[in-house]
């Protein structure tokens, strides 16, 4: 056989498998599309029923005997879809329709299964139903990032004091859960987390800090005071930022005195948080060490500074009016900008 002929029998193969390929997928696509149809209608009168369910709270025979009737991957489709959008009482009932019709051990069964995507639906499913105490946990841990970060969000629905630790240590390692993941979870638990993060707040420093510090803001409670002011001096300016955003949001005449001492910090970042942090508190004594950032080179600076000159009412706003004839054309341009705002924008606006 010649050189010629081994190209084409390559050839000829090649494009067998392509054909091949092509009719697999086209075929597996075929059969989904089929399967989809079939299921259309029983779907939409589960959907109905399941609705029926969080307005009265209770399920027809027919209703149960159709949910029943659905393949699982369609129950678990439904409930996920549907329980994100309701609290309360509603919700209450489509968790015990789904313990009742045996959904709930569906899930942990699914958040067992050694394909991740089976452990995903599954830890999905449990938490918007509950369940899943003993399975989800160790899931935090999971070789897929998206299993991991879906037990996240559970644990943030279903905290224990274990699991408020467990999240609050692993606030720094993005790298396994993402930038906003856990820190999202802590926010929705509330106030149980203020204790463990204080004590997390008071041994960490730095990069370890940082993410703390955010969910901090998020939950201001006099409890993180001490913290605040000690992470104002950190060495690294995003820590002393999000510092002075937390101080900001406490207020004491401690916090006031180290905001001031932050608006000549060498960082622009920390300049316009303390800024803000002083706008925040309605400090109007602090009118004239803010009004000078008006002519600051960083934008950041002079944006957030004359943010807080009108936070601050009439003190503040008489800085921002004398600025207008400033010779420094920034700061002539920020105080027209602010005072033209309309109050709506005001706050959004404002640093964070």
């Amino acid at each position: 056989m010649t050189a010629r002929d081994l190209v084409e029998s390559a050839l000829i193969a090649e494009g067998v498998i392509l054909f091949l390929s092509l009719l697999i997928l086209f075929g597996h696509a075929a059969v989904a599309h089929r399967r989809e149809r079939r299921w259309t209608v029983p779907l939409e009168k589960g959907r109905r029923g399941l609705l029926d369910v969080v307005r009265t709270g209770r399920l027809t025979k027919g209703d149960e005997q159709l949910l029943r009737a659905l393949p699982v991957r369609l129950q678990v489709r439904l409930f996920t879809e549907l329980v994100p959008s309701i609290t309360g009482q509603s919700r209450e009932h489509l968790a015990r329709l789904a313990q009742e019709t045996g959904l709930v051990s569906v899930a942990e069964r699914m958040a067992a299964a050694r394909d991740w995507r089976d452990r995903l639906h599954g830890v999905r499913l449990l938490a918007a139903v509950g369940g899943g105490a003993a399975i989800v946990p160790p899931l935090m841990d999971d070789p897929h990032p998206a299993v991991r970060a879906e037990a996240v969000e559970w644990a943030g629905s279903n905290p224990t004091p274990e699991l408020i630790d467990g999240l609050v240590r692993a606030l720094p390692r993005t790298d396994r859960y993402g930038s906003f993941v856990v820190r999202d979870s802590l926010l929705r638990v509330g106030a149980d987390v203020i204790p463990p993060l204080v004590r997390y707040l008071e041994k960490h420093n730095g990069r370890n800090a940082e993410p703390a510090l955010d969910v901090a803001a998020g939950l201001p409670d006099l409890r993180f005071a001490a913290v605040a002011l000690r992470l104002c001096r950190d060495p690294l300016p995003h820590v002393r930022a999000r510092a002075a955003a937390l101080a900001g949001a406490l207020g004491s005449e401690e916090a006031v005195g180290e905001l001031q001492r932050l608006v000549h910090d060498e960082d622009a970042e920390v300049r316009a948080a303390a800024a803000a942090g002083l706008g925040r508190l309605g400090h109007w004594p602090s009118a004239p060490v803010i009004a000078p950032l008006l002519r600051d080179r960083a934008w950041i600076v002079r944006s957030q500074g004359a943010l807080a000159l009108r936070a601050l009412g009439s003190p503040g706003q008489l800085y921002l009016r004398k600025s207008l004839g400033d010779e420094d054309p920034f700061a002539a341009d920020i105080a027209r900008q602010v005072l033209d705002l309309p109050e709506s924008s005001v706050e959004r606006e404002r640093w964070t």
